[in-house]
């Protein structure tokens, strides 16, 4: 995977270009100040710069055993910084509740906007989507209700488990609102776990070809953000039951 180009390379890594990442991506700026629930203790822009550093964090200590390869560090990074990118233009309250209803899903598409403005590569943007589409959904893949199930979660994710794990174990790390209880992190970091071991027991999950993908749809670059985003609905489809030719007519005259 190729690295992320040097500017938002910089700007992510420790210590946090406050000024450069809102240069690098403006959208961010609707996210300062933007009030969360009781079980978040930051605005929405401290939440998500709380999350990349708890990405570095879990990637240093290694908690939940997750499997990151250093050619997806820097990727994953990005994932953090976008992973709640649609949160502006989704928050709704009803009576005290704050809502942002379908963030994860909007905000995949998002981010592969944001990927495509800034030149990053197909496996970047493949990653970003992906994981940005499924960051809420180990919290509740238990659930009766869950639209993600695990098996079909880590069919959806695919060869980024490992990343998905760190990112959702990071964004629970980052919201320490007063409703949050002990209770409710051990239960995530259960659940992360349980997560990790269904996928390596599903595995492997081969990483797309990015190229012969951009071929089929006749896609601009044979390594750019649209045959990521690409890979990724077509992995997300294909894990809710469409066949591969049907997910395909999906995402043909990509944007």
């Amino acid at each position: 995977m190729e690295p992320v180009p040097g500017t938002l390379e910089e700007a992510l890594a420790p210590p946090q270009d406050v000024g450069a990442i809102l240069a690098l991506v403006p959208e961010l700026g609707l996210a300062r100040g933007l009030a969360q629930g009781p079980f978040h203790h930051l605005d929405v822009f401290g939440h998500i710069l709380e999350t990349v550093r708890g990405v570095e964090e879990e990637l240093a200590e290694d908690r939940i055993g997750a499997r990151v390869s250093e050619e997806r560090r820097e990727a994953l990074r990005v994932a953090g910084l976008l992973h709640d990118i649609a949160k502006p233009v989704t928050r709704g309250q009803v009576e005290e509740r704050v809502l942002f209803v379908a963030h994860d899903s909007l905000g995949a598409g998002l981010s592969y906007r944001i990927c495509r403005r800034l030149g990053l590569s197909a496996g970047v943007t493949d990653l970003a989507a992906t994981v940005t589409a499924l960051h809420l959904k180990i919290g509740f893949m238990s659930n009766s209700h869950s639209d993600y199930p695990p098996d079909r979660l880590v069919r959806a994710v695919g060869p980024f488990a490992g990343e998905l794990a760190v990112l959702s174990w990071a964004d629970r790390l980052a919201a320490r609102g007063e409703r949050l209880k002990p209770e409710h992190v051990e239960r995530h970091r259960e659940l992360c776990l349980e997560f990790l071991t269904r996928s390596r027991e599903g595995g492997p999950y081969p990483v797309p070809n990015y190229a012969g993908l951009a071929g089929k749809l006749g896609l601009p670059a044979p390594d750019g953000a649209e045959a990521g985003y690409a890979a990724s609905r077509i992995r997300l489809l294909e894990s809710r039951g469409l066949g591969t030719a049907e997910a395909l007519d999906h995402v043909s005259g990509l944007p």
